[in-house]
Parts: C-alpha cells; structure tokens; sequence
C-alpha cells in the first residue's frame, strides 16, 4: 500500500506565473508517470482484499469498498495532479490537498472491515456493529481537524488529525494481514506484507528531506513502486489461499 505521506515536491510558482516542482527545475513527465505504478498496484491489491473481506466477514463487504474507494480516489487525485503540473505548469491546489481528507477515512474504514475479517477467518465471532466503530473514528479525526482550522486558526490546522488517522489505519490495516497470513503459517506471505510496511517506515526520511533532486524522486518512487508490488502479491496470495480453503471445507453433494 502506498505510504500515506506528504513529500516535498508541492509546486512553486516561477516568474513566468505558471509552476514547477520544488527542488526541480523542471518535473518530468516520465517521472509524473511512473507515480502511475504504485497507485495501480495499490487498486490492485485494494481488489483482493475487498473480496478477502467478503469471504471472512461478508457484512462488512461494503464498508471495505468504500474504504478501498477513498483509498484509490486519493491516489488518483494525488497522481492526476501531478500529471497535470508536469504537462500543463497549472497547479490546482484542490486536487493535491485531497489525498488526505480521502485517503485517511480510506484507511480507518479498511482496516476495520479487515479487524472484521480476520477474526473470521480464525472462527471468532464478529461484531455486527463494526460500521459504527468506524465512523466514530473518522467523525472524531475530521471533527479535530475542523477545530484546528477553523476555530484555532492553525494555518493546515486540517493536515496532522488527517496524518495520524491515515497512518495508524494504514499501520493497523498492514499488522491485521500480516497476522492473517501467519495463522495460516504463510510466512512468505507475511513476509511479504512486512516489505511493504518497513517500506512504508523507510519512505519517511526520504519524504521528509528539502531540498530533493531529481535521483532522489526517482528511488522515492521506485522504492514505493517495489512496496506496493509486494502488498499486491500478497493480498493476491492471501486472497486464493482462503478462497481454496473454503471451498475445500464445503460439503460436496451427496
């Protein structure tokens, strides 16, 4: 899953009043591109476990689509808004300030769907009432953020609530698989799941360093690009092992 983080490549605005990348003199379109990747292999990923949550816990079905959904459209949001610095020089704030407000109740309603589904998968009963638990959460982060910006007039006031919810529902999401796959002593699997997250960790100081070049986007997003093939194949492999499991356990006609 690709690392919900805010790097240092937000536009600035040259002399000629359009904008370029910072740190950049000029963003490529190749590079605008390859953001492509991680994001489809994150849609990807999202996929299967939508269906792995189906299989385990299937009344939380549609509160991981609508998690997953929010999760892909932040992404999308983040990838056309680069697309469109690097091909037009327009900067349309909007579209980049959207990756958190959806991607951040993305996370936190996925990684309760998939709370649900684990302890499915091991037998244990799942409470009914999980889309509640869920809410609240994202309610009480995004009621935190209106305080911090509207009442307390903290410039971004908005961001950190956002950040924390996003990172601890992504953090949850990725220890709830890993812990799915070890139970069934798929440690391949589980290992795979880890990549991603350590990669998830390593990503941080690479986001966070100003002034950034051109090398640097580059292995940013091929080091995200490799943590999100990970997640993919492992959200594939988790996915068709519990399919077979369940369809060998089902009586067959008599």
């Amino acid at each position: 899953m690709f690392p919900p983080r805010e790097t240092s490549s937000s536009p600035l605005r040259t002399p000629n009043g359009r904008h370029s990348m910072s740190n950049l003199p000029d963003f490529p379109l190749s590079l605008a591109l390859y953001n492509v990747l991680p994001v489809a292999l994150t849609g990807l990923a999202l996929w299967f476990l939508t269906r792995y949550v189906a299989q385990q816990d299937p009344a939380d079905r549609g509160l991981a689509l609508l998690g997953a959904g929010l999760i892909l459209a932040g992404g999308l949001a983040k990838v056309s808004w680069k697309l469109i610095v690097a091909t037009t020089g327009t900067d349309l704030v909007w579209l980049a300030a959207a990756l958190f407000p959806l991607m951040a109740p993305g996370f936190a309603l996925l990684a309760v769907a998939l709370w649900g589904a684990v302890r499915g998968q091991r037998g244990r009963p799942v409470s009914a009432g999980l889309w509640r638990v869920a809410l609240a959460v994202v309610a009480l982060a995004f009621a935190a953020a209106a305080l911090r910006y509207w009442v307390l007039a903290i410039p971004r006031g908005w961001f950190l609530p956002l950040l924390v919810l996003a990172s601890l529902g992504n953090l949850a999401a990725s220890l709830l698989l890993i812990r799915a796959a070890v139970s069934l002593r798929r440690w391949g699997t589980a290992l795979l799941f880890a990549v991603n997250l350590l990669m998830i960790f390593a990503l941080q100081p690479i986001a966070m360093m100003n002034p950034k070049t051109l090398a640097m986007h580059w292995t940013e997003q091929t080091l995200t690009a490799l943590g999100t093939a990970c997640f993919a194949l492992a959200a594939y492999r988790l996915w068709r092992l519990t399919s077979r499991e369940r369809s060998a356990a089902r009586p067959g006609p008599a």
